[in-house]
């Protein structure tokens, strides 16, 4: 059995500014992730790793090289499909971004009510089972103030 590349990187070049201003940040990045590989990415301030999570994460504009994502490639994509690719993707950011005046069911419900498909009823259920699956079934109406660093970003 053979594992699925899920992430492909292959000759990624990337650049901040234009002109005299410009600067390179990425050069000749080549990275394959495979299904269910954990991945750490070490390295000093200001070495690009922020910008390659952005990259992977369609957050960012690709300006050459290859970069793949669960199968869509994502160098030349259109601003519409750079955020269908973000709609397959799920974030962990380290600062968790909660909204510190809503509950954690309320800050996963925001989530979940950009998928216009989704009834209330059916997004008020899913974001429960979702809190009830990393662990906070009993924390769904606890403030982001009231909670540790590693259960906002279990909420998150």
């Amino acid at each position: 059995m053979t594992s699925q590349s899920v992430i492909s990187i292959k000759n990624l070049d990337h650049y901040f500014g234009h002109g005299s201003l410009r600067k390179q940040v990425l050069c000749n990045i080549n990275l394959e992730i495979n299904a269910g590989e954990i991945i750490l990415m070490t390295g000093p301030s200001g070495s690009g790793k922020t910008t390659l999570l952005t990259l992977v994460g369609g957050l960012r504009s690709t300006q050459s090289g290859s970069l793949r994502v669960l199968g869509r490639e994502l160098c030349g994509a259109t601003a519409q499909q750079l955020v269908q690719a973000r709609r397959r993707n799920g974030y962990i950011f380290q600062a968790h971004n909660l909204h510190g005046s809503l509950t954690a069911l309320q800050n996963v419900k925001m989530a979940l009510e950009l998928h216009k498909h989704l009834g209330l009823k059916k997004i008020q259920a899913r974001s429960a089972q979702m809190l009830e699956q990393v662990g906070l079934g009993n924390h769904l109406h606890y403030y982001p103030d009231k909670l540790s660093g590693g259960q906002k970003q279990r909420v998150a």
